[in-house]
């Protein structure tokens, strides 16, 4: 029998370094536009450099996906300020610029897909 307790109101994910975010659920069109966000991008980049590394390509591959999903994703944040200390407002490019930080990047994307990855998990996905 297939479960469905995914989520269906946005929840916040406890983040590395004292980050907070709250994120609206991963539903199939989050992460559709996601994976077109990312797929654009990879491919203008393929465009400039046809010789692109095909390590870096899966590498950017990734870490576009791991964007797109945050800006589609995040509807607010704590925890993220400027050198100064002063909170950012929740901005895409700020949210990219999160999301380049590897140990934040990481954690983002496995606490944002675990309830579908858990769903997936026991043969229901």
């Amino acid at each position: 029998m297939l479960t469905l307790d995914l989520p269906a109101e946005p929840y916040w994910l406890e983040l590395p370094r004292g980050v907070r975010v709250e994120i609206r659920p991963v539903t199939t069109a989050v992460m559709a536009a996601a994976q077109a966000a990312a797929a654009r991008r990879l491919a203008a980049i393929r465009i400039a450099d046809p010789e692109l590394d095909p390590d870096m390509s899966r590498g950017l591959s990734f870490a576009f996906l791991v964007k797109a999903l945050a800006r589609h994703a995040v509807t607010a944040w704590e925890g993220v300020g400027d050198a100064a200390g002063k909170p950012l407002p929740l901005l895409p490019e700020a949210v990219e610029r999160l999301m380049d930080l590897d140990d934040i990047a990481a954690a983002f994307w496995d606490r944002a897909t675990a309830p579908v990855a858990a769903v997936a998990a026991e043969g229901n996905g």
